[in-house]
């Protein structure tokens, strides 16, 4: 069983009926897990879009070493806003930065919180700039993408 999305993984389930079937998706879920990691996530949207590491680290605005280790899948378990700046710099759609989130396992982002409806606002339009988005947040008191 190959599962790719979230939706995937609710058919599936929802066709379940057996010890055994649960046995089988269970498996599936682990061994998914065990490839299923931000870096390898982040690794693959930069080859996807052609983006460079080094210009990803730099438009992050993380501290350079910190950015390396977590594209290296060296830091484990980043912050949401270091998974924010990474998701911002790699250009990806408001999608795959929900996805990013929670392979993180971070908070989705939520439209009713300020702070987030400034990040998917950006996301939807293509405004993959921190130092932009910063300056909206700033602007609205919020906290900023560090």
């Amino acid at each position: 069983m190959t599962i790719k999305t979230t939706d995937d993984l609710h058919c599936f389930l929802n066709r379940v009926h057996t010890p055994e079937e649960l046995n089988e998706y269970l498996a599936a879920i682990r061994s998914e897990a065990a490839t299923l990691t931000l870096s390898n996530y982040l690794n693959e949207i930069m080859h996807d879009k052609c983006l460079l590491l080094r210009n990803v680290v730099a438009e992050s605005n993380l501290e350079q070493h910190y950015a390396y280790q977590i594209i290296n899948g060296n830091k484990q378990n980043p912050s949401r806003i270091k998974v924010l700046a990474l998701c911002i710099a790699c250009h990806m759609t408001l999608s795959e930065t929900q996805h990013a989130l929670g392979i993180s396992q971070n908070g989705i982002l939520y439209p009713r919180s300020s702070f987030d409806a400034i990040i998917i606002y950006n996301l939807n339009i293509g405004n993959w700039s921190v130092v932009n988005i910063n300056e909206q947040l700033h602007a609205e008191g919020l906290s900023l993408i560090e």
